[in-house]
Order: structure tokens, then C-alpha cells, then sequence
């Protein structure tokens, strides 16, 4: 995979965090590469399908406490639901992934889906290695961002 598909979503998660939620982000490690199959670092994981001038998808994952800091920051709130937790996380990922699509041409997105749960095993068809990009926001805690996508 080439790195100008890695940098729009490092630039759009930092972007997208420090104006929706007015916080910042920073990289928290080196890029790995993953080549089969995804068990996720962290309990709270969102996936996003891309199609089009590329095909594949993203992952953006943190544990549930974190992402409850962020989606009560993200909707205004100080007290969320699960269905809060899960709508608000999902929405972020939508917003980083389409600033990202929008610097790589003709780009689709599918609608993005949440879920928890600790040990997750996700299984993926596609021929590209996942890169998973490290990152943490200061205040709250870790989080991953995952990239698999190739051009078609």
C-alpha cells in the first residue's frame, strides 16, 4: 500500500478531533503492518468500507472508556447511552474517513458500523496488508487507526 493513502487519515483524524471535539491528537508509534486477518488492540472498534478509484476499508478502534470521553465531548454531553456511544463513533469515522476520500479521487463510502466487545477477531478478504497507525490523544487515552485498501 502506498503511504499518500496512509497520511489523509492521519491529517483528518488530527483535524476532525481538534474540531469536533477540540482536541488534539498526536502519532503514538511506528506504522506496523498487519498482513491476515485484524484482532483489534481495543474494545470499542468502528469499520468503514471504501470503494472506488481504490477498494478497502478502515478501522478506527479504543477502549470503551476512551471513546466515551471523546463522543461526550463530540455530542456536548456529560452523560451518554450505548446507542450514544455507538451513533457518535460511528459518525466520527464517517467524517475522518470522508476528509480522507475526498484527497484520494473518486472515493465511496459504505456505511460505517460499531460494535464492542474485547478480543474481537475480524476477518477480511481483501489483498492488501493492514497499516495500523498508532495514535493517542493526550488527555484520554490511545486509539488505532487501520488502513487496508488497494487501487483497482
Amino acid at each position: 500500500m502506498k503511504i499518500e493513502y496512509i497520511n489523509p487519515f492521519i491529517q483528518a483524524a488530527e483535524d476532525t478531533f481538534k474540531a469536533m471535539c477540540s482536541v488534539d491528537v498526536e502519532r503514538d508509534g511506528e506504522l506496523t503492518v498487519r498482513k491476515a486477518g485484524l484482532s483489534p488492540a481495543y474494545g470499542l472498534i468502528g469499520v468503514i468500507g471504501l470503494s472506488g478509484s481504490v477498494k478497502g476499508a478502515v478501522l478506527m478502534t479504543m477502549d470503551v472508556g476512551t471513546g466515551r470521553k471523546v463522543i461526550m465531548k463530540f455530542l456536548g454531553e456529560t452523560m451518554i447511552t450505548e446507542a450514544d456511544l455507538f451513533d457518535g463513533f460511528g459518525e466520527l469515522l464517517n467524517i475522518i474517513s470522508g476528509a480522507a476520500a475526498a484527497k484520494l479521487g473518486k472515493v465511496h463510502l459504505a456505511i460505517p458500523a460499531v460494535m464492542t466487545g474485547e478480543n474481537q477477531k475480524i476477518h477480511s478478504v481483501q489483498c492488501s496488508p493492514w497499516v495500523i497507525i498508532p495514535m493517542r490523544f493526550p488527555e484520554w487515552g490511545k486509539f488505532n487507526l487501520e488502513v487496508a485498501m488497494e487501487e483497482v
